[in-house]
């Protein structure tokens, strides 16, 4: 137990030492819950230069490095600007909860596996044989990706086949950056008696949500997308209204979800044409899109192309070629349309690109009505019963659609069109893996809607503060 405490605390440590380069624009309380997850991409990045320069994966050698280099940062900026109380007490504090979570998760052996955990945890252990992404099942390495199995491998310090408190630490840490960027998103919106009611239901409806905790305890990949989808849209959009820095989290996120899900280039893209349509300076811009522009480059192709299961396939529909297609076109669109030449058409892009990606699902439900016909019931049975949500989409597809309607929040486009553009997504998926969505929890289609839930709660919240302040001028 103390070794993985020891891990936990790392992460911690590195993720809150690498956010001092973010400055005042990123608070002291933010870095401390987004310690985790950023911790956990630093950790990420230097895994996967491992594994390609070295073909081989040493998770201690690979964590002290990370640790190392987030540190050094964070003394260069504390030489600079100096050593602030505030700073080192939210870092105790995040070294603190981490702390707490580890003994939570090993004394009451909440872990959920399934014959999925399985396979991510046979991909963990081969990363750290010689030949690393070779050992891999080709099948497995597309579709399961090396971002678990790469954290987990850090489990060889701690002498276990696998690390109980992960999914823990960012369901803890993400829970507390939700509520954090409820409470601050929404400072200067309507009375605070009503604002913190408003926050408080909203919490307590995350809280709640049987699904996305049992996601915290369970071996797969949701707790961490839903991480990192947080972090990448909530951070653009505080990027974009004024806070610039938060662009490096959420450029960060951007990237390092590409190694967590087979579609996740798709959810990177969505988001980055959103980014090129919004007022965000070319700063911004570059923060937000060139992590995962290089990530894709690097990993898709020098990793996937080389080891994946079709990955020398060279068509857009292809898994490997077609997800960098995609992704870098959204970073070529972000980067391009902040010229004043191209800001005309470009601010619409995001609805173009909305509007052709519903055309798309359009065209395939034309091609096969049977998949989506299927999918519909499949979804329909899971929301209500049968995927364990306990209605919670139910009552937050309802919000949603109104809030759609009437929200009022500046730069609203930047959570609108993603969460439509995941909506459509979500439909689409069935055709692209070949299968329609299946009745059952375990199915991936009723696992996928927890990536997307916090953000839209968040932006339901924003949605109605901002539209009781317009009503109360």
């Amino acid at each position: 137990m103390i070794q993985e405490a020891a891990v936990a605390v790392a992460l911690t440590i590195s993720g809150s030492a690498l956010l001092t380069v973010t400055g005042r624009d990123v608070t002291p309380a933010a870095r401390c819950w987004l310690s985790v997850p950023i911790g956990a991409a630093g950790y990420l990045l230097m895994a996967l230069v491992s594994l390609l320069v070295l073909e081989t994966l040493d998770p201690g050698a690979v964590l002290i490095v990370s640790l190392g280099v987030s540190v050094l940062l964070a003394v260069v900026q504390m030489i600079r600007r100096g050593i602030r109380r505030e700073e080192l007490a939210w870092m105790l504090a995040g070294a603190g909860l981490a702390l707490i979570t580890v003994l939570v998760a090993r004394y009451f052996h909440l872990t959920r596996l399934t014959p999925d955990s399985l396979r991510y945890l046979l991909a963990s252990n081969d990363l750290v044989l010689p030949g690393g992404l070779a050992e891999m099942n080709r099948t497995d390495l597309m579709t399961r990706q090396i971002g678990l199995p790469a954290l987990h491998s850090l489990s060889d310090l701690a002498g276990r086949r696998y690390l109980a408190s992960l999914g823990p630490l960012f369901g803890a840490f993400g829970f507390a950056l939700f509520v954090w960027l409820a409470v601050e998103m929404t400072r200067e919106g309507t009375n605070r008696r009503r604002r913190m009611l408003l926050v408080g239901a909203a919490i307590l409806f995350l809280a709640s949500s049987n699904r996305l905790v049992y996601d915290s305890f369970y071996i797969n990949t949701h707790i961490q997308m839903a991480a990192y989808v947080l972090i990448a849209v909530a951070g653009a959009w505080l990027a974009v209204s004024g806070r610039s820095r938060w662009s490096i989290p959420a450029g960060l996120a951007l990237g390092v979800a590409l190694l967590f899900r087979p579609e996740a280039p798709l959810v990177v893209a969505i988001v980055l044409v959103t980014i090129a349509a919004s007022r965000a300076s070319l700063k911004v811009r570059l923060a937000l899109s060139l992590p995962a522009a290089v990530m894709v480059g690097v990993w898709y192709g020098l990793g996937l192309w080389r080891y994946a299961a079709g990955g020398d396939e060279i068509s857009v529909t292809a898994p490997v070629f077609g997800s960098m297609v995609a992704v870098g076109l959204a970073v070529v669109l972000c980067l391009v349309t902040v010229s004043s030449r191209v800001r005309l058409w470009g601010r619409w892009l995001d609805v173009v690109g909305l509007g052709g990606l519903a055309l798309l699902l359009l065209f395939y439900i034309a091609t096969d009505p049977v998949v989506f016909g299927t999918s519909v019931e499949a979804t329909i049975r899971n929301l209500a019963r049968d995927g364990f949500w306990l209605l919670t989409w139910v009552a937050a597809i309802g919000l949603l659609v109104v809030a759609l309607v009437v929200e009022t929040i500046p730069d609203g486009r930047l959570w609108t069109v993603p969460i439509l553009g995941f909506a459509i997504l979500y439909w689409a998926l069935p055709y692209i893996r070949e299968g329609a969505w299946r009745v059952g929890a375990g199915d991936s289609g009723n696992r996928i809607l927890a990536h997307y839930l916090a953000v839209t709660v968040l932006f339901l919240i924003l949605a109605a503060v901002h539209n009781a302040r317009n009503e109360a001028r």
